[in-house]
C-alpha cells in the first residue's frame, strides 16, 4: 500500500456545543472549500472539522466563525505537525472513528505508523495527545481490534466515534501530498 506524507498544512478544529449549535457549526464548516472533512462524534468534542491550513489566520478565523455560533461554548485547534496518508481513502472504509493517540515512548512513531493497516491516517498534532488517527476497517469489529492492539502496546487513546460524517470528495483531486493526481 502507497503512504503519502504532508507537514504543516492541515489543522483539526474541536467543538463544543449544544445539538443546535452542533448542526449550526456542522453547516457552516461544510460550506468551506479548504474542509477535508466534518463529523459529529461522541465524547467530550461534538464535532471535528479538519481543515487544508493554508495559514494561522485562516484557521484563527475559522475557528473564531465557530466560536461565533450560538450554542457553541468551545473549540480547539490541532495544527497537524507531521502525517501520514495510506493509499485508500478514508471514506472508502465501511466503518471507521477518529482516535487520539499518546504514546507510551517519547518520539519516533509516526514513521512506525505505515505498518497498521488500520490506520488511514495518522497526523502528529501539538497538545494533550500525541497522534490524531483515523481508524478504519471493513467492518466496526476491525474498527475496535485497531484501537484494541493499540491499548494491549502501552498506548492511551480516546475515539470518537462518528455519528455523522461528511467527507469533502474532492480532496481525491486536491490531496497536496500527492501532486501527481492533480
Amino acid at each position: 500500500m502507497a503512504w503519502s506524507e504532508w507537514e504543516k498544512r492541515s489543522a483539526y478544529l474541536m467543538v463544543q456545543s449544544d445539538w443546535k449549535g452542533c448542526e449550526r457549526a456542522w453547516k457552516l464548516a461544510k460550506s468551506w472549500p479548504e474542509a477535508i472533512g466534518v463529523w459529529k462524534v461522541t465524547g467530550n468534542w461534538g464535532l471535528v472539522v479538519w481543515i487544508d491550513a493554508r495559514s494561522i489566520d485562516d484557521v484563527y478565523d475559522k475557528a473564531c466563525a465557530l466560536r461565533g455560533l450560538p450554542g457553541v461554548t468551545g473549540t480547539s485547534t490541532h495544527f497537524v505537525y507531521k502525517g501520514t496518508k495510506n493509499g485508500k481513502w478514508w471514506w472508502d472504509w465501511k466503518a471507521g472513528a477518529w482516535a487520539w493517540l499518546r504514546s507510551p515512548h517519547l518520539n519516533g512513531e509516526i514513521k512506525d505508523t505505515k505498518k497498521w493497516k488500520w490506520a488511514g491516517s495518522v497526523a502528529s498534532v501539538p497538545g494533550e495527545w500525541d497522534y490524531l488517527a483515523w481508524v478504519g476497517g471493513d467492518n466496526w469489529d476491525q474498527v475496535w481490534k485497531g484501537v484494541e492492539g493499540m491499548n494491549e502496546k502501552g498506548w492511551r487513546t480516546e475515539t470518537l466515534v462518528p455519528i455523522k460524517s461528511w467527507w469533502n470528495k474532492s480532496w481525491k483531486k486536491e490531496w497536496w501530498a500527492e501532486p501527481a493526481a492533480r
